[in-house]
């Protein structure tokens, strides 16, 4: 059972993990334009908002960047033969602990003190040091659960494993990262 939670691209139909992937791609574009949410990188919001269909084509361009790097990296790093259709896929049911991270913008509050951060108001969003650090390891946990997944789900469709597979992601992810806000600047 843990094996299914930890890694369930072992077990997971491509054909299903699109279909529950592009679900949550959709709801997490609706949530992103109900709330105000903007998708700046990866994994970077700010409160400027977006209509629906931006906030659908951000969301769009996020999965298709990684995924479009890390079927290049496969192709160029593995052995095996890779399709983009199941690192796409895989990568798209990755991303659901990330939308789901975003969930903690459902609350007023939250949005308010993370508003006071990014005007710059420190001061009085340190009164809220409790609820920071709440949601901060929240937020943490979720965080390291997306790594896991969008690095086992790379090494199930690549069959790049162990500490060269570990690196070849992280270096994808990372020029994926700084990538990301460029495209998105299309969007």
């Amino acid at each position: 059972m843990m094996n299914k939670i930890v890694n369930p691209f072992r077990y997971l139909p491509v054909r299903q993990a699109t279909c529950w992937g592009l679900v949550v791609l959709i709801l997490t574009s609706i949530f992103c334009w109900q709330v105000g949410l903007r998708m700046t990188s990866l994994t970077q919001v700010n409160f400027a908002g977006d209509e629906l269909w931006v906030a659908f084509a951000r969301q769009l361009i996020l999965w298709i960047v990684l995924s479009f790097g890390l079927y290049l990296a496969g192709v160029m790093f593995s052995k095996s033969k890779i399709r983009f259709q199941d690192v796409a896929a895989f990568n798209l049911f990755a991303r659901i602990p990330m939308d789901i991270s975003l969930l903690v913008f459902a609350f007023p509050t939250v949005r308010s003190v993370f508003g006071l951060i990014m005007d710059g108001s420190m001061q009085t969003a340190m009164q809220y040091v409790n609820l920071l650090s709440i949601v901060g390891l929240v937020v943490m946990g979720i965080s390291i659960w997306y790594f896991i997944w969008t690095y086992n789900a790379f090494s199930e469709a690549t069959n790049l494993k162990g500490g060269r597979g570990v690196a070849i992601f992280a270096m994808t992810w990372v020029i994926c990262y700084f990538l990301s806000p460029f495209l998105l600047m299309w969007a």
